[in-house]
């Protein structure tokens, strides 16, 4: 790295000659961290998803940069009701495997790979995993696995069997979105010899409890992926330095044009920046707001508005949980604190959504790269209606709810609300600041106070319930409303369950809309939904951004799908 510090000051715009490419058939990478396991039962996010999902192979898998469209990959066809793999009452799917198909080290597959693989997402039920994406269909329940409790082998035994050179999953009760769930590389099918040579489960109901919810650092997996059937396989991992993956030649498809791809683990974003200038790196991340000196670099190609789905958000708590914290002040509304129930009244919560400056935020602070978004569904996913009503910024009614919230009393004796953002993320700084500069602009009695807490302590606080406020972001697991949907707005979601919000009649239609396989009754369905929760004010949507990417321009064919874990290199060639 010291090299590339010393380049920094060293460059200059004369590299604007042609360069010849650098490392023919290599792609390099450069990331900004390492990675916390490459077992599948425990991978969930981009960075080791990226891995698997060139390593490993999925029944399904996504066509081209339509999330929500697929193609059949060790399946030999996508299962639906018309040929069969669907059955009529929506509860079981069965995939018939693609015959011949080898993993990296020559050996077959067969649906007992399939099967272990996904019942060991089971068994294992890591909380530092996807699981629960998959138990939610398989099980009625988006919970974990956990000997005693309400559900165990039985069931894991049941969800998922082979049947020949075919695998069949029973779901406990008609899941629209399931393809999409299985399209995820986090439930990729590997080798089950692999997995027992190396002391994981062995498959069986003996030793199941034995393997449930593991340590990170127990797994063989952790810095070695077992052995997939993808068009790379691992060659060598130094951990916390590279990871190098080299070409399947076994690959059921032509092997890939690449010969290695490497990703190089590179913490400074300068030194990031530099390697792609150099042509030393052939992709790397780095903030927006470098993208306009990286774009002027000769040989770099920035792709913009690249489709996002994600959601940034307000969280109000209805139920703060101040103790320990100092958060709530006297805990009263006289003028000193807040109570903590405060988020509950439907009128505060009107009161803070018609007090965000939408305008600024989009064009200020996100420079014109988002668009205030009308409710917790986004574009890009089925059922968004783009001419759903906003919350708009408008002091006038800001003020009307604020008189009305609790009898009066936030209007006449005011507040002091803590308000929070993690440290160094100067956006979400910005962003509560201008909403400070919104309430306080409604009636001088209102005292928002930004603070700053680091990344750790803010998620552990807001997941005991103990946050006042805070920004969020939910980006879509896969791409279907029900995983905005229900995470949101359900009772027993994530966010619900964190801020005591409880509705009901919105349980019984986000239960519904999941259940519905039409997809126009879907769509009426999820409009509901969304004017439902806009009228509820449970959260304060934001903005739906777009993101960018940047890489040498001797890279072609990347195709971006909002939902791939990064890259798919096996479509790349240099």
């Amino acid at each position: 790295m010291l090299k590339y510090t010393l380049l920094a000051g060293l460059l200059t715009l004369g590299l604007a000659q042609a360069q010849a490419v650098k490392n023919p058939g290599v792609i390099v990478e450069a990331v900004d961290s390492d990675w916390t396991s490459l077992d599948p039962v425990a991978c969930y996010d981009l960075v080791c998803g990226e891995v698997l999902q060139n390593t490993l192979d999925t029944l399904i898998f996504y066509n081209g940069a339509n999330p929500g469209k697929f193609i059949p990959w060790l399946a030999t066809a996508l299962p639906t009701k018309q040929n069969g793999g669907i059955s009529a009452d929506g509860k079981t799917y069965t995939f018939k495997l693609r015959p011949g198909t080898k993993f990296s080290d020559g050996t077959p597959l067969t649906a007992q790979d399939v099967v272990y693989s996904f019942q060991r997402m089971l068994v294992a039920s890591s909380e530092d995993g996807a699981v629960t994406l998959l138990t939610e269909p398989l099980f009625g329940d988006a919970d974990y696995v956990r000997p005693g409790k309400k559900f165990g082998w039985d069931l894991i035994q049941k969800a998922v069997k082979a049947n020949g050179n075919d695998v069949v999953f029973t779901l406990a009760k008609p899941f629209s979105p399931f393809l999409s769930v299985i399209a995820l590389p986090y439930f990729a099918v590997y080798s089950k010899a692999d997995a027992l040579k190396r002391g994981e489960w062995d498959g069986t109901q003996a030793s199941w409890e034995k393997f449930n919810n593991p340590k990170l650092e127990n797994s063989k997996f952790a810095a070695n992926p077992p052995v997939g059937s993808g068009p790379f396989a691992l060659e060598r991992y130094d951990v916390g330095k590279t990871l190098t993956l080299k070409r399947n030649d076994t690959f059921w498809q032509t092997p890939a044009k690449l010969s290695r791809v490497i990703f190089e683990v590179v913490k400074d974003e300068n030194t990031r920046i530099q390697m792609l200038k150099v042509g030393d790196a052939d992709l790397v991340g780095f903030t927006r707001a470098q993208v306009p000196q990286v774009s002027s670099f000769p040989g770099v190609v920035i792709t913009d508005n690249i489709p996002n789905l994600g959601l940034d958000f307000v969280f109000l708590n209805q139920k703060i949980d101040g103790e320990g914290t100092g958060y709530l002040g006297s805990g009263k509304l006289d003028g000193k604190g807040v109570p903590a129930n405060f988020f509950s009244d439907l009128n505060v919560r009107k009161g803070f959504a018609a007090s965000v400056d939408y305008g600024s935020l989009v064009n200020d602070i996100y420079q014109g790269k988002a668009t205030q978004n009308n409710s917790i569904l986004i574009r890009g996913i089925a059922g968004f209606d783009p001419n759903a009503p906003k919350y708009k910024f408008d002091k006038a009614a800001a003020t009307r709810a604020f008189k009305a919230a609790f009898g009066g009393q936030v209007w006449d004796n005011g507040f002091v609300l803590p308000v929070f953002y993690n440290s160094g993320n100067t956006t979400r700084q910005r962003i509560l600041e201008l909403l400070k500069r919104g309430i306080e602009g409604v009636n001088p009695k209102f005292k928002i106070e930004v603070r700053e807490l680091s990344r750790s302590a803010l998620f552990a606080q807001r997941s005991s319930g103990k946050m006042t406020l805070a920004l969020g972001n939910w980006t879509a697991d896969y791409a279907d409303p029900h995983n905005f949907a229900f995470p949101l707005l359900a009772s027993s979601g994530a966010f619900p369950g964190i801020v005591g919000y409880k509705n009901a009649a919105l349980d019984a239609l986000i239960d519904k809309a999941v259940d519905e396989t039409d997809p126009t009754k879907r769509v009426r369905l999820y409009a509901q939904i969304q004017r439902a929760a806009f009228n509820d004010v449970v959260h304060i949507p934001l903005v739906q951004t777009v993101g960018f990417s940047a890489n040498r321009d001797w890279v072609k064919g990347r195709i971006f799908n909002p939902i791939t874990a990064g890259d798919y290199f096996y479509l790349l060639s240099k």
